[in-house]
């Protein structure tokens, strides 16, 4: 590999020569900005930059990353920052860079651990950060903008529970609530939700933004109403398999995911099984909370714990934010103390029996599909207060219903 050293550091970039005696490591420790971004422009060779936010130069932060990324496209960046921000965060995110170093005090080790790792984030600042964000108070509730990310293993019913979750939230506490398909593998909101096909618009969105579009001030027209509740939008996907491997990037999810969460309260985002797709990595980086979703089989949990480690360990998510979903539980299923002590430290905030009537109502053989939901758990886990006197059942049937035309 070929590794490129911005750091104005003597002494790193010889450890860093040394470490990778067998690489590419350039000559020079370039001193300031604009000095890489003149190296890069007249290179197109592919490289590991290791450089800081604090490099000499008159760039800002945000604009040399930009520049860095026009100047040499190919170019894997390790980056070391004073302080990182959620806003921070998500804007290098935005723009690929994902292995990310914090603190005053450079960590060479951690400095040589990132060359090799990808995807990585080190924090070294102690004080949370937190959003500044608009709250308003609904019943009781005090909301509070989220994103919530909902994954989970392969065939685990994701997409049927993101609805019927989007769904209650929905009704129940009157808030502004969009699902958003990007399941770019198998994507099903809008057969579930009885939308129609050509009003998926995934496409139509990465097609603004490639064209300098603002996304805030159209997304509304990509928006799908819900058929019965005015708080509920829909953002469903039609991207071809090709387009996900070559073309989507997580500037379309920035842009995406911004305006929405702009416009709504909630924004859940249904997400692929895969974690290789870059959507996941990046999507569960940026949620508030992660709703994981399980079947209750071994198989199910031995995936999940695999997930689970990929997710807290090398993504770096805090497991406080995961809560378990367990979906399609029967009679010979596995019982909530055993998975909780095979997922031992996450917590279980919903159960969903097995309906052999999901596949009819998906394929069209039934008009409404009754789910049996305790709600209470996942809505405390959400920071949301139900009514005792509406919510104090075990079990609450709630219908989806289809529309059809007469």
């Amino acid at each position: 590999m070929n590794i490129l050293v911005a750091l104005d550091n003597e002494e790193i970039y010889k450890r860093i020569n040394n470490k990778f005696v067998k690489d590419k490591v350039y000559k020079y420790d370039i001193d300031s900005k604009e000095n890489v971004i003149e190296f890069l422009s007249q290179n197109d060779t592919e490289f590991i930059l290791v450089t800081r936010d604090s490099l000499n130069g008159n760039i800002d932060n945000k604009m040399y990353i930009k520049q860095i990324k026009l100047a040499n496209p190919k170019t894997n960046i390790v980056y070391l920052v004073n302080r990182l921000t959620k806003e921070y965060k998500e804007f290098l995110f935005a723009n690929e860079v994902f292995n990310i170093i914090e603190g005053e005090e450079i960590d060479i080790n951690e400095v040589l651990t990132s060359i090799t790792e990808d995807k990585k984030v080190v924090y070294k600042n102690n004080e949370v950060i937190k959003e500044e964000t608009q709250n308003y108070i609904i019943d009781n509730n005090v909301i509070t903008k989220k994103i919530i990310a909902i994954y989970g293993t392969s065939g685990s019913g994701k997409s049927v529970v993101s609805s019927i979750i989007a769904k209650k939230l929905a009704k129940d506490f009157k808030i502004k609530v969009a699902l958003l398909d990007m399941d770019i593998q198998s994507p099903s909101i809008d057969i579930i939700n009885n939308i129609d096909e050509k009003d998926a618009l995934f496409s139509k969105i990465v097609e603004s933004v490639d064209n300098s579009e603002d996304v805030n001030s159209i997304i509304s027209k990509y928006m799908i109403k819900d058929c019965d509740n005015k708080n509920l939008w829909y953002i469903t996907n039609n991207c071809s398999l090709f387009d996900c491997q070559n073309k989507l990037s997580s500037k379309y999810y920035d842009k995406l995911y911004s305006s929405v969460h702009k416009k709504c309260d909630y924004t859940l985002i249904d997400l692929p099984s895969s974690p290789f797709l870059d959507v996941v990595p990046y999507t569960l980086n940026i949620a508030d909370k992660i709703l994981f979703i399980i079947n209750a089989n071994y198989m199910s949990i031995r995936q999940a714990i695999k997930y689970i480690n990929l997710i807290t360990r090398f993504w770096d998510n805090d497991t406080g934010k995961i809560h378990l979903i367990i979906n399609k539980r029967q009679k010979d299923s596995l019982d909530k103390k055993q998975i909780e002590s095979l997922l031992n430290g996450y917590k279980i905030v919903c159960t969903l029996d097995y309906y052999k009537e999901v596949e009819a109502y998906i394929n069209g053989g039934s008009i409404n599909l009754n789910i049996d939901i305790d709600m209470n758990m996942l809505y405390k886990s959400l920071g949301l207060k139900s009514d005792c006197n509406r919510y104090n059942l075990l079990k609450k049937i709630y219908t989806i219903g289809k529309k059809y035309d007469n």
